[in-house]
């Protein structure tokens, strides 16, 4: 029942008690009385608690006791207020003196969570999918970047076992992304390094520096030739080759990313809050949707295809 029918309600009970007030009128005592039985809280009747109450009383309203939830940490029942924070209220344990909030916990299918990881990987934003799951928006971030987390873990240590073949190409180039606004002095460029060894995707991000190319080298297996385009950093292989029309394979798998993130897109509002989670959303693209940007098959890009799917059965 809504605040405006139970104050009618309340008011036609009022008038068939022939109450008359002196200083209110009774239809704002109606309605006081209406919003303290629903929980609303209403300022500008003005209303004294005083008053209230004795009306309350009068018409022999009583309340219902609030139930209150049992401490998670010592089961126990001797639980009393402890004030609010954010909307939500907080209890306290007489017997193990910790506090806690009384929250639903948003427990999650393994179909769900699945469900979850491929909108997430189709474009879709966090916000997005809270408002299609039912689940509120810390939920699905926390899902997100705990899974995440595991399978770029994962991923790394995929890509140490990968260092003892022999590549027979690696084609490497740089796509940039932003971490905070999209305009203005707070906004940080961040760039993705990638190497295709022999199709395999292995990434790091940071500045456009030798610095991030560094670590994205150490993580590559050696291979026999190295293609990217003229930048300078680029200078310091051996066996490489300058030229734009050897990179059309890290140019589909920087769109290819750019397509199943929307956290990528050049112009989003769906933007990154930290640097981390572009690492995690790139590591989970690769383990739920492995794909080699090579239409041969060697030996590397084979135990690759292996290992992920090792990670991709053991993820969630």
């Amino acid at each position: 029942m809504d605040l405006v029918t139970l104050a009618q309600l309340i008011l036609l009970v009022l008038r068939n008690l022939n109450f008359k007030p002196r200083k209110h009128r009774l239809e704002a005592i109606a309605l006081a009385i209406a919003a303290y039985l629903l929980g609303v809280q209403i300022t500008k009747l003005r209303i004294p608690p005083s008053t209230l109450y004795y009306y309350i009383r009068k018409l022999g309203i009583k309340k219902e006791k609030d139930v209150r939830p049992r401490c998670p940490f010592c089961n126990s029942d001797r639980v009393v207020r402890n004030g609010s924070s954010r909307g939500k209220t907080k209890y306290k344990c007489k017997v193990c003196k910790r506090t806690f909030y009384s929250t639903e916990r948003h427990r999650m299918s393994k179909e769900q969570r699945e469900r979850i990881l491929e909108e997430y990987l189709n474009m879709m934003s966090m916000r997005g999918i809270a408002r299609v799951e039912g689940k509120p928006l810390t939920t699905i971030y926390s899902f997100i970047k705990r899974v995440g987390a595991k399978a770029y873990a994962e991923l790394t240590a995929l890509w140490g076992q990968l260092k003892s073949f022999t590549a027979e190409s690696t084609v490497l180039d740089e796509f940039w992304t932003y971490v905070g606004v999209r305009h203005g002095e707070r906004r940080n460029d961040r760039w993705v390094w990638v190497g295709l060894a022999d199709g395999v995707p292995i990434f790091e991000s940071g500045d456009r520096d030798y610095g991030t190319f560094r670590f994205l080298f150490r993580s590559l297996p050696e291979s026999e030739v190295y293609y990217s385009d003229n930048y300078s950093v680029y200078q310091v292989l051996d066996n490489h080759v300058v030229g734009k029309e050897y990179t059309q394979s890290v140019e589909s798998h920087n769109a290819w990313c750019r397509v199943h993130l929307a956290r990528l897109v050049r112009e989003t509002k769906a933007v990154n809050r930290s640097g981390r989670m572009i690492d995690y959303s790139l590591a989970l693209l690769n383990v739920v949707h492995p794909h080699v940007f090579s239409s041969e098959r060697t030996p590397l890009n084979e135990a690759y295809l292996m290992g992920v799917q090792h990670i991709r059965e053991n993820l969630i």
